[in-house]
């Protein structure tokens, strides 16, 4: 579990904030476009369905990530490398974690799109319910 959290910070969080840093002329744009896009309701489902999308692709990857890392876990004997293997596995399930967020918090402005032209369905609503719960332990989080 130690090396799982390390790996979390290590090779999830602190990459993350490194690729902002060097790369913050793109970032500035990306969010940027995302903010002028959501300015106008009628290119804000664009600007959703895009986060939304990228979110899903980027969850899938790591997903994928984490099943090949637990196989390289399973195969190595190595003390050593499994330290490092649970280490990147942590940094995989960073990602994930990140990823879900934004896909929930995509599919929770969907359904309050579909909310206000009373077209909700309950998967739709269970999902918001999701994306609510996950919004509130984050905010519970940062206090």
């Amino acid at each position: 579990m130690k090396n799982l959290i390390f790996g979390f910070w290590k090779y999830g969080f602190i990459p993350l904030c490194q690729v902002i840093i060097e790369q913050w002329l793109i970032s500035l744009s990306v969010i940027m476009l995302i903010a002028y896009l959501c300015s106008d309701s009628e290119t804000a489902i664009y600007a959703w369905f895009l986060i939304g999308a990228f979110a899903l692709y980027s969850a899938i990857k790591a997903i994928i990530e984490i099943f090949i890392e637990v196989r390289n876990y399973i195969k190595s004997d190595n003390l050593e490398a499994k330290t490092l293997i649970l280490q990147k596995t942590g940094g995989k399930i960073f990602d994930f974690a990140l990823c879900a967020v934004g896909i929930f918090q995509a599919l929770r402005i969907f359904s309050h799109i579909s909310r206000i032209t009373k077209s909700t369905s309950s998967a739709v609503n269970v999902v918001d319910d999701v994306a609510g719960a996950i919004s509130k332990f984050l905010e519970n989080l940062k206090r």
